[in-house]
C-alpha cells in the first residue's frame, strides 16, 4: 500500500499537468462551440431556407463522423495543405467542430420548446421582437437546454480522452506513458479512472440540479 501511494504522489504533477491540458480542451471547446451554436440556431430561425439547409447538413455531417476522424482530419490534414498547428489546436478545431453540432441540435429543440401561443400573443399585442426575444424566448431556451447541454458536456469530456491519438497530452495519454514505462497498468487505469469520475460527477451534480429546477419551474 505505502508503494503504491508513493507511486502516485511521484506521479502526480504529471497527471495533475495531463488534467489541466484536459480540462483547458474542454473548456475551450465548450465556450466555442456554444457561442457558434448559438449563432447558428439563430440562422436557422431567421436566415433564408437555402442557409438553413447548409446548416442542417453541416450538423448531420459533424453528428456521424467520428470524432477520431474529425481530429486526423485536422491534424494531418493541415499539414496536408502547408499549415503546422499544435496537437491541442487541431483537437481544439475538431473538437468544436464536433460539439457545435449537438449543441446546435440542443438549442434548435430548446427553442422550438418554446410554445407557440406565447408568439402569437407577442405579436398581437405588438411587443417589439428583440425585447420579447431578451426578456421571454432566451430564458425559457436556457432553462429547457440546461441539463441537456450540461450533460452533452459530460459526454464530451470523456470524447477528450481520443485527443491522445494526435499526442495530446490530456490525461489517458499520460498515464498510458507511464504504463508503457513500466509503472503498474492497473493503478494508472485507476488513476485515470478516478479523475474522470470526479470530474464527471461534479457535472451530472450539476444536470441533475438544472433538471430538478425545470420540473419545479
Amino acid at each position: 500500500m505505502i508503494a503504491i501511494w508513493s507511486t502516485v504522489l511521484n506521479l502526480a504533477p504529471s497527471v495533475a499537468s495531463a488534467t489541466l491540458d484536459a480540462l483547458f480542451l474542454l473548456v475551450t471547446t465548450v465556450f466555442l462551440s456554444s457561442f457558434l451554436a448559438v449563432w447558428l440556431t439563430v440562422a436557422d430561425i431567421a436566415a433564408p431556407k437555402a442557409l438553413r439547409l447548409f446548416i442542417r447538413l453541416y450538423s448531420w455531417l459533424a453528428q456521424t463522423t467520428p470524432p477520431l476522424i474529425l481530429l486526423f482530419l485536422a491534424f494531418y490534414g493541415s499539414t496536408a495543405f502547408g499549415w503546422f498547428i499544435s496537437p491541442m489546436t487541431a483537437a481544439v478545431i475538431a473538437f468544436v467542430l464536433f460539439a457545435t453540432a449537438y449543441y446546435f441540435e440542443i438549442f434548435r429543440a430548446s427553442y422550438n420548446g418554446v410554445p407557440q401561443d406565447q408568439f402569437e400573443a407577442a405579436y398581437a399585442l405588438g411587443i417589439p421582437p428583440l425585447s420579447f426575444a431578451i426578456k421571454v424566448i432566451i430564458p425559457q431556451v436556457v432553462r429547457i437546454a440546461a441539463a441537456p447541454f450540461i450533460g452533452r458536456t459530460t459526454v464530451l469530456f470523456k470524447e477528450t480522452s481520443l485527443a491522445s491519438a494526435i499526442s495530446v497530452s490530456e490525461i489517458m495519454s499520460t498515464t498510458s506513458a507511464f504504463i508503457y514505462s513500466g509503472e503498474n497498468p492497473l493503478l494508472m487505469v485507476a488513476v485515470a479512472g478516478a479523475i474522470y469520475a470526479i470530474i464527471n460527477t461534479f457535472l451530472i451534480t450539476i444536470e441533475k440540479r438544472c433538471t430538478r429546477r425545470m420540473a419545479i419551474a
